[in-house]
């Protein structure tokens, strides 16, 4: 289970700079003619914007983008968009969670391997990103989504590639290559790509605890290091043929292989050693047929199976009064998935700026997964034992519409009707999603934006076993777990393009999130996924775009969020808690030498004191740097990243009650990575449909 859920997702604001104007434009391009704006102590020269808004959605001239904040990958340009974070490990615009699609079409990654895929496809792939506080139900997504859309390359004849090689070093080092390679013949065009990485990695954690035992307190503390050796296999194959304009048949198969061995050892108040081997194995096919009269037909097949060993031995003794507790435990787990979806997407383009839309969408999936665990006399744990066989169902219905009314104003709404069944849950609800536009004037627009969302917990968190950490530490199952919902409005107001105001709501009943609780009876502390009564935050965001000269670009942001937690059920522990935090950020592109391309890019981040949950989260600093240097045809590159490169760590702590327990945490090891980059015959990438894996794994 991901460690890191019970953190407070962060934001950090990306930049986006304005780019030289082109003479042929088009005319729906929000095009400003070359002026002066003047910022405290810069002036700034604007010329046209790299972003343009329309149908409650901001869409952004990747190409521009870049040549101001340059990236490498298509990861690391999509934090280059104003209001995107990667500040946590996963994608989030405001504070929020967002889901990633290609192409108008749903991604089927968790945010962490999509991470992945994304950093194995370079940025001159991308044509554009969509910022959409609101996706329309045509999506298949929910909520807050970002729509990537690639470059086609139809009807041309090319054979391109690109080629990266290097090393990371944390505390240990590991090495990775990634090869990508893209033909085009006419209407045919086939791409393949394989990422490969192996090495060492190293994370810390601390804990120190007043634990309520009975009537008394004891004080405990730890320190564990872990280390991990990696090989990870990602692979590739796409073919398409466009028959003729829309009307286009793709195909890919995407494929997985990874084996990760880790040590780690435990010193303090427990002293325990564990030894852990998990697999991962995955495999995906796609099929995507658009045809030119608005149809778009999909099919998804995806196998995925992840076996885990684990070896656990240690003791606690805190105290010479007290028994010392020991754990001699052994256990196997394993979960296979297999999943199909089907989709069938209609539009029409009417009369009068009239756009209809609606469609189905089936997804069927099969679950198997069981858990083991037996202590050093051989005897089965029961505690630790459970195993699922669980059989999924969903249908979705949804149909909306688009209406231009003006040259200022635009809207565009849609519903959606799902059921989902399974074993656990059988229900039908209801998803409107609503959007408006108003272009007040060249200078000022005004964006308002409603969604609904439900959440569904993972297979693992419901499964009713025992999960044992180290000695200290349990994660506990929940079967009554439910699912949660989400509603979010969102009131955005834009300045000449590059100054954002937005005020933001956020209601959340019944919102999950793993919390730690110090059981009385036993030296324990349990992490359990439970239910709130609600989650809400309520906001402010602003955010400014700033050049100067030819050697400056970035940009600076600040958000206010007032967070509201309640749960009366939460052990016997109920909270009601409420705080105002506020994050600071920014990026900036310094240009070193006028007749080389060396830069250096610095992300700083700033974070105030924050809660989830039970929780305080600590005030929180971060700095990432890059210095980069390209060639001047652009085809070699040498880069030199550093990461956290004040090592800070993730502090938190549980001050409720008779609970004392403060965590600290540091998986993003501090580390700089070197890496070359060859790029050969102007390579232009293919898109990549990933493969739903959100709801499985460990």
């Amino acid at each position: 289970m991901n460690m890191n859920r019970f953190i407070l997702t962060s934001v950090l604001v990306a930049s986006a700079i304005t780019a030289n104007a082109q003479a042929n434009a088009p005319k729906d391009s929000l095009t400003m003619e070359t002026m002066m704006h003047n910022l405290p102590e810069v002036m700034v020269k604007g010329s046209r914007p790299i972003v343009k808004a329309e149908r409650g959605m901001l869409s952004y001239n990747m190409p521009l983008l870049l040549k101001q904040l340059p990236a490498d990958n298509a990861y690391e340009a999509l934090t280059r968009i104003p209001g995107i974070s990667d500040a946590t490990g996963s994608i989030s615009f405001s504070g929020n969670e967002v889901t990633l699609i290609v192409n108008g079409q749903a991604t089927t990654l968790t945010q962490e391997q999509l991470k992945e895929r994304l950093k194995a496809m370079p940025a001159a792939q991308l044509a554009k990103a969509e910022v959409m506080l609101s996706a329309p139900a045509r999506c298949h997504v929910r909520g807050m989504a970002i729509n990537i859309v690639t470059k086609d390359y139809a009807g041309t004849n090319q054979l391109s590639g690109q080629i990266i090689g290097g090393f990371e070093q944390n505390k240990y080092s590991k090495g990775f290559g990634d090869f990508c390679l893209s033909l085009q013949r006419g209407k045919f065009g086939l791409d393949a790509q394989y990422k490969y990485v192996d090495g060492y990695s190293y994370g810390e954690s601390s804990r120190i605890a007043n634990h309520p035992l009975g009537n008394n307190s004891v004080y405990y503390n730890d320190e564990t290091g872990q280390k991990s050796f990696g090989i990870t296999h990602d692979y590739r194959l796409g073919m398409n043929y466009a028959f003729g304009k829309n009307h286009r048949l793709d195909i890919a198969y995407t494929g997985q292989w990874d084996k990760t061995s880790s040590n780690s050892r435990t010193t303090g108040s427990s002293i325990s050693g564990m030894y852990r081997d998990s697999h991962e194995y995955l495999h995906n096919v796609d099929v995507n047929y658009s045809l030119p009269f608005g149809l778009t037909i999909s099919g998804s097949y995806t196998y995925y199976r992840t076996p885990q060993q684990q070896a656990l031995d240690g003791s606690i003794h805190t105290d010479e009064s007290l028994t010392e507790t020991e754990r001699n435990l052994t256990s196997g787990s394993e979960q296979t998935i297999n999943k199909w979806m089907f989709t069938a997407d209609q539009t029409h383009s009417l009369a009068n700026g009239w756009e209809l839309s609606y469609g189905v969408k089936g997804q069927f999936a099969s679950n198997k997964s069981y858990q083991t665990t037996i202590d050093k006399d051989g005897s089965v744990l029961p505690d630790g034992t459970s195993s699922v066989n669980i059989n999924e169902r969903i249908w979705n219905m949804y149909a909306g519409f688009s209406k231009q009314i003006n040259k200022a104003i635009s809207l565009e709404a849609s519903v959606a009707a799902e059921q989902y069944h399974s074993p656990v849950w059988d229900k039908w609800r209801v998803y409107p999603t609503l959007n408006a536009l108003w272009n007040v004037n060249d200078n000022h627009l005004l964006n308002l934006s409603f969604s609904s969302n439900s959440e569904f917990p993972s297979y693992w968190s419901t499964m009713s076993n025992v999960f044992y950490s180290s000695t200290y530490t349990e994660i506990h199952g929940n079967p009554d777990l439910k699912p949660c919902s989400y509603y979010n409005v969102n009131l955005m107001w834009q300045i000449k393009r590059r100054y954002t105001l937005m005020a933001f709501a956020s209601l959340k009943p019944d919102y999950f999130v793993q919390l730690p609780y110090q059981t009385t009876d036993r030296m324990a502390v349990i992490m359990k996924e439970t239910n709130f009564d609600y989650d809400n935050s309520f906001g402010l965001q602003a955010s400014a775009i700033f050049s100067a000269g030819k050697w400056l670009n970035g940009n600076v942001f600040a958000v206010g969020t007032y967070k509201h937690d309640k749960s009366n059920h939460f052990f016997d522990l109920p909270f009601d808690r409420k705080k105002l935090s506020v994050i600071l950020g920014g990026t900036a592109s310094v240009k070193l030498c006028r007749t080389q391309d060396l830069r250096l890019i610095l992300n700083p981040f700033y974070q105030s004191k924050a809660i989830q949950g039970v929780y305080d989260i600590s005030p929180i600093f971060r700095m990432d740097a890059k210095l980069q240097w390209s060639s001047h045809d652009g085809r070699w590159g040498v880069r030199l990243n550093g990461s956290n490169i004040f090592n800070n760590r993730f502090d938190t702590r549980s001050v409720q009650c008779n609970q004392d327990y403060r965590m600290k945490v540091n998986y993003n090891w501090s580390s700089v990575t070197f890496a070359v980059v060859y790029k050969f015959g102007g390579y232009k990438e293919k898109s990549v449909k990933d493969v739903d894996t959100s709801r499985m794994g460990h």
